[in-house]
């Protein structure tokens, strides 16, 4: 027969034996979610590096596009501006005078920009590790966006104002001109006007894209380095 004491003191190691149970599956899940935690941690961050690194490329490659540009796009406000003191000097106009800038000035040399990695990560949320990049990537998207509204009306108003005006006077396939009595009109110089005014605005925003594309390249290579 089991004495009293001897039968409370199994009860005692009992409850023992079924709180140290309950503390070691405690604890065994407790580490078992850190663990995961931890390594779900480390699968964002090399997804959020992956990330970056797509946008670092695609934010090269449009610094390269917009670098290879920008001499010509400058030439391109040259020519705008010479044509427009040509027609307004009052001097006689003769094609050999006015040829090369009218035919040239019928270029767009349009800046064409990547955002697909850009959209991307700035959409995804890895961590909150990399807060300030992404708000100084939400800065250079705005600017890519009105970069691109700045290039859409002024590849609109020019194929629709300039070649349009002209079609009936200027052969601009074979860079030939017909006629020069619309090329001699106050319509004319205004439209040349604000051609000038339209390139000086695209050529400004340009720079402005590529100057404020520098540093936020730079933070993306300090990021994945």
């Amino acid at each position: 027969m089991v004495k009293f004491g001897t039968s409370r003191r199994l009860k005692k190691n009992d409850i023992y034996t079924y709180l140290m149970e309950i503390f070691i599956v405690i604890f065994g899940i407790t580490v078992a979610y850190q663990l995961n935690v931890y390594y779900e941690d480390k699968k964002d961050l090399k997804l959020e590096e992956s990330a970056i690194e797509r946008v670092l490329s695609e934010i090269e490659a449009n610094q390269g596009a917009f670098g290879n540009l920008i001499q010509n796009r400058l030439k391109l406000q040259n020519d705008t501006r010479q044509l427009a003191r040509f027609l307004f000097a009052g001097d006689a106009l003769s094609e050999d005078s006015i040829s090369h800038y009218l035919f040239d000035i019928n270029k767009t040399y349009k800046p064409i920009m990547q955002m697909e990695a850009l959209n991307f990560y700035l959409n995804t949320n890895y961590t909150n590790k990399n807060s300030d990049l992404k708000s100084d990537l939400l800065i250079l998207k705005g600017l890519y966006l009105e970069l691109r509204d700045v290039v859409e009306y002024y590849v609109r108003m020019k194929e629709k104002y300039y070649g349009d005006f002209l079609v009936s006077d200027v052969d601009f396939g074979e860079e030939r001109i017909v006629s020069l009595e619309k090329i001699k009109s106050v319509e004319f110089k205004n439209l040349v006007v604000n051609l000038l005014s339209n390139e000086l605005e695209l050529n400004a925003l340009l720079d402005k894209v590529f100057g404020e594309s520098m540093p936020v390249q730079e933070k993306l290579e300090d990021r994945i380095r």
